[in-house]
């Protein structure tokens, strides 16, 4: 006679079962609602869901925002604290725009470039125009908070970068077109400039003579910069056009491919700023002024 073996469910279980389907349906209910709200209008649905602007707005905010911001909008959300920049509390001031429902919209529709603020275009308008008022009820509803920027957020403000202090940044291992290593990791004691860019950049090559000077002016201080090619198939046309426009700077290559993903590299140039202990201080996106004081303070006060 066989024996049966087969496991004889538990109470626990067939509760988690339980519980796990009617998280399921639930859930399914609301993104149900939430496509009524969004695909029927009222001339094409008899007896719509008749939600009010608010209320519509509140539950779009719930759906696609919350995780960042919170649910009162004070950007602390449970996927804040990974987050570099944080997610603005809507209160606090002073924006970097003007707190209106205009400014508003064109950030939910363009997002903001560096920051995990992306660009939503799917939305219908009608979703739009609730989510952008829900938000704007939580941007002045609240009193509102004054922060007072420290030195070195002012001085990362005036430069164009984001505030990145105090978080540890990816690991990085590049290389030159001698296949000499370089490890981010054994720079510390350096403030180190990370400079991705690429070849096909108009930008990025037009940056290349101004970096020179910045690196010339700066020789003899434990500064260094990492040129790293983003797109460069081979490293050697890489440093050939280097070599046109800033002779003597050189190249570098990540060789796994990983880092344009680790460090956000969304649009070149892309730039980051490393302390001399190992911690990341801002990062930077597109052509910058490498010859500005505010630059060359932000840069001097890395020390």
């Amino acid at each position: 006679m066989t024996a049966d073996f087969t496991p004889k469910p538990r109470s626990s279980q067939l509760l988690l079962v339980a519980v796990v389907t009617v998280c399921a349906v639930g859930s399914g209910w609301v993104v149900g609602k939430l496509r009524q709200v969004r695909v029927e209008p009222a001339h094409m649905n008899p007896d719509p869901i008749a939600l009010p602007p608010a209320t519509r707005g509140e539950l779009l905010f719930g759906v696609y925002c919350v995780s960042c911001h919170g649910p009162e909008g004070q950007g602390d959300g449970p996927s804040a604290v990974t987050l570099r920049p944080p997610p603005r509390d809507f209160a606090a001031r002073p924006w970097r725009f003007a707190v209106t429902r205009e400014s508003i919209r064109k950030v939910t529709l363009d997002g903001i470039p560096g920051t995990a603020m992306a660009a939503n275009r799917t939305l219908p308008p009608a979703d739009v125009d609730a989510l952008v008022e829900y938000v704007y009820h939580l941007a002045v509803s609240r009193k509102t908070v004054v922060h007072e920027p420290t030195e070195e957020e002012s001085l990362l403000r005036a430069a164009g970068f984001i505030d990145m202090r105090g978080t540890e940044p990816p690991a990085l291992v590049v290389a030159d077109m001698a296949g000499k290593e370089v490890k981010l990791s054994d720079l510390k004691g350096k403030a180190v400039m990370l400079h991705f860019w690429g070849t096909s950049c108009v930008h990025c090559v037009k940056e290349l003579p101004h970096l020179k000077e910045l690196e010339k002016s700066l020789a003899g201080r434990k500064f260094t910069v990492l040129h790293i090619s983003a797109d460069a198939d081979d490293l050697h046309d890489a440093q050939k056009l280097v070599d046109r426009f800033a002779p003597g700077l050189r190249v570098y290559t990540d060789a796994t491919g990983l880092g344009s993903a680790r460090f956000e590299v969304q649009t070149l140039p892309t730039v980051w700023l490393i302390a001399p202990d190992g911690k990341a201080i801002g990062r930077a996106h597109g052509m910058k002024d490498w010859t500005s004081p505010a630059m060359r303070k932000l840069i001097e006060h890395a020390w």
